[in-house]
Parts: structure tokens; C-alpha cells; sequence
């Protein structure tokens, strides 16, 4: 057994830097970091630092907790005093934008996995890391399982992406790919909830706003520095229904959860809910939890991400990876320029989805429905490349179109009409 005396030797022995790690918040996701820290003191004395957890603030002191025992504190006066990292995991708005924006005022470099207060303030934060000369860095707020922002911030062909597209949220990914399999919505939730994949309250995951919540952040480093979550568009995941599945398959492809944003200035807009996956896409092979995330450059160059979806020890090791590397000097703070085309679209030109080809189901409406809904989208001068009737339903992939012709189609078609943009 290595003991604290031996590890403490052999860092002075290294030359390794203490680093004082304070927690705000000391869940689920603060637990797993702590646990982290201890269970992985060994590698990280051989990366160069030897991190310790001083306190960690909490609401209730006397509410059971697991994880290794550390100073639980209500202060966050306490907390904040002698740390050299500050690591953020209470989630929502406030108190943790309050108590990371002292931090950063005082020159305490921060780590935050909160996309909730990222997406609404992340851009003010930023900035007043880099005025007081000090960090916030934010890896585990976006696909935690898939650390990738610092692409953004050092390559100039990657954050110039003038599409990005992506399964960001692993809990609508599991309930959409139970629905597929023949559940319902409810079922699927349920089981979502029982596995431990969804809380009680999910509406965050099933609604669309934690993937909006991401995707903001991700236009907000790609140059579209007005938009707000709300600018953003959701659609629900219960509006699918197995047969859609069915219908897709025939099409050629599936469904999945996906937010989306095209940034070339001509055919600006942006997405966020189930959408139409081509059967040859990267993300029509991804199946349960999994994340993944695509790049566009201006030339069609594609970089894609994948891996687990966030879960507390994904996060956890994506935070620390952060605290290591602003800690060892190799943490970029800001973000370089985003390609000048990005600078002209604008937060209005996101609230539609972008023209695209569109996934369009409809309840069945009696003989040769295939040749009625091809007439009637002719009628409205869109082109249905391939029609399918599955059961009760027929479905078309349309050809591109503009979100607002779909819309009046779908209109005229009434209850029980489904427009789902393709990827």
C-alpha cells in the first residue's frame, strides 16, 4: 500500500505541484471527483501534480454524502480561501455564477461542468477570466465524455466549422433508441429512469433544452455572440412513435436526437429534437448513451467526436484532465477568431432550421395515399424523392426545402402530420 508520506516524498522527489482543490458543490459529480483525486494520486504525481480537495461548499450539512470525507462547508468564504483551482459542479444559474465570477475577480482559475450557466453567461465569464489574467475552463459542460473544446480554442480549420451537428444529450439518445425498438414514449422514459440514465424531472433531456443548452455554447465559440438558449427552437422527443421508425428504415436511414446548426450565411439556421439520420451518417451508428459530434469546415472537411455520454465519472475525469492541463500551462484561455463568415449570422437567422430535405409522416388517409401526399407537396412545389406507406402511416423524404414551406405543408395536412429536418 502506497501511503500519503510515500506519494508526498516521491512528488518533492519529481518536482510535482501541490495543487489545493476547493469543490463548489458536493453531489453526485463532486463525489466522483474527489473519488478521482484519491483513486488516481499515483498517475497524476506522474503528470506533474499532486492534487488535494480542501472543502467543498454544500446547502446541508447534515445530508448524507458518499465519497471520501473532506470539510464540508455553507460558507463559500471558506471554501474559496487558499485554493489554486476552484472546480464548479452545483449547476444552474446562482449561486454559481456569483461565486465564480469572485473566483475568477480573485485570480482563482475556475473548472465548471455547468452548461446551464455556460450557455447564459459563459461569454461574460470568459471575459473576466481573461481580464484578471486567470482560466475558465468548461470541457465537462459539453459532451463530458468526449472532451473536445479545446479543438476550438487551437485549430483554426475546426472552429472555422460552418456546420455543427450532433447527439449531445445520452439520455434522449437511450429513449429515442427504446422507442425504436417498439416502446413508448412513457416506456421508454421509465426505463430511462429505472437504469439511472434519466432523473425524475427529466424534461431537460426529453424537451430539447440541455441539448440547446450545449449547442449555444458551441455557436457561442463558433462567433454567434447574440444568441440566447431561448433562440433556439426545441421539439419534443413525444412526438415520435414506432411507426416513424418503420418509416425511416424504409427511407433509408433512422431518427435520432439531434441539435444543429448550419452557419454558412446564405442558409443560416438551427435545430434541436428528433431529425432524420441518412442510413451512411456517422450518427446512424451510434446507439444507446453514446455521444458524437460532427464538424463541417467550409470545404466539407468533417471531424467527428464520440464517446460516452456524460455520466458523474466521465465528468469527474474530464474535469481533472482540465485542472492538469490549465495547471501545467498547456490551457488556452480564449478561443482564436472565428472565420469572418461566422461573424454575420446572427442569433434571428438560427431560430428556423436551416433548408434542408425533411422526413414528413403522416396518418394515413386512405388508397394510393403514396401518390396523394407526392401531388399535394408538388401542389405546394416540393419535390417527395421516395415515399413509403408502413401500417397506418405513409411517410416522404422531400427535397430541400425551406422551414417555412414544410411548416405550411404540414399545416395543410393537419393532426397527425410529423416534419423532421435530415441531418
Amino acid at each position: 500500500m502506497v501511503t500519503d508520506a510515500a506519494l508526498l516524498n516521491r512528488a518533492v522527489h519529481l518536482d510535482v505541484r501541490l495543487v489545493r482543490v476547493g469543490l463548489l458543490g458536493y453531489g453526485r459529480i463532486g463525489q466522483a471527483v474527489a473519488q478521482l483525486i484519491e483513486a488516481e494520486r499515483d498517475r497524476l504525481i506522474d503528470s506533474g501534480v499532486d492534487l488535494r480537495h480542501t472543502a467543498a461548499l454544500v446547502r446541508d450539512l447534515e445530508k448524507p454524502r458518499g465519497g471520501p470525507k473532506l470539510k464540508l462547508s455553507a460558507d463559500p468564504g471558506s471554501v474559496l480561501r487558499g485554493v489554486d483551482v476552484l472546480v464548479e459542479v452545483l449547476g444552474g444559474i446562482e449561486p454559481a455564477r456569483t461565486l465564480v465570477a469572485t473566483a475568477l475577480r480573485s485570480g482563482i482559475p475556475v473548472v465548471t461542468a455547468n452548461k446551464t450557466m455556460m450557455a447564459s453567461h459563459g461569454q461574460e465569464l470568459r471575459a473576466l477570466a481573461e481580464r484578471h489574467q486567470t482560466a475558465l475552463a468548461f470541457d465537462a459542460a459539453v459532451l463530458a465524455g468526449v472532451p473536445f473544446l479545446g479543438s476550438l480554442s487551437r485549430r483554426p480549420l475546426v472552429s472555422g466549422a460552418q456546420r455543427i451537428a450532433g447527439v449531445i444529450n445520452g439520455t434522449s439518445h437511450y429513449i429515442v433508441g427504446s422507442i425504436e425498438r417498439g416502446s413508448s414514449y412513457q416506456a421508454a422514459l421509465a426505463d430511462a429512469i429505472e437504469r439511472g440514465y434519466a432523473e425524475p424531472d427529466s424534461a431537460a433531456d426529453t424537451t430539447g433544452r440541455d441539448a440547446a443548452e450545449k449547442l449555444t455554447i458551441l455557436l457561442h465559440l463558433a462567433g454567434c455572440r447574440d444568441l440566447e438558449v431561448r433562440d433556439l427552437r426545441c421539439t419534443s422527443l413525444d412526438v415520435l412513435e414506432a411507426a416513424d421508425f418503420t418509416c425511416a428504415h424504409a427511407l433509408g436511414g433512422t431518427i435520432k436526437p439531434v441539435g444543429f446548426a448550419n452557419l454558412d450565411p446564405a442558409e443560416a439556421g438551427a435545430w434541436v429534437g428528433p431529425a432524420f439520420v441518412p442510413g451512411e451518417h456517422a450518427f446512424a451508428h451510434i446507439h444507446g448513451v453514446t455521444n458524437a459530434l460532427q464538424l463541417t469546415g467550409a470545404h466539407g472537411r468533417e471531424v467527428v467526436f464520440a464517446g460516452p455520454g456524460a455520466g458523474p465519472e466521465a465528468t469527474a475525469t474530464t474535469i481533472i484532465d482540465d485542472i492538469v492541463e490549465l495547471m501545467s500551462g498547456g490551457f488556452s484561455n480564449a478561443p482564436l477568431p472565428p472565420a469572418r463568415s461566422m461573424h454575420r449570422v446572427s442569433a434571428v437567422t438560427l431560430r428556423d432550421a436551416a433548408p434542408s430535405s425533411w422526413y414528413l409522416r403522416l396518418a394515413r388517409g386512405g388508397p394510393d395515399a403514396a401518390s396523394t401526399i407526392a401531388e399535394r407537396l408538388a401542389g405546394a412545389g416540393i419535390v417527395a424523392t421516395s415515399v413509403t406507406e408502413q401500417g397506418h402511416h405513409v411517410a416522404a423524404l422531400t427535397s430541400k426545402t425551406s422551414a417555412g414551406a414544410i411548416a405550411e405543408v404540414v399545416g395543410r395536412f393537419g393532426a397527425g402530420a410529423l416534419a423532421l429536418p435530415a441531418v
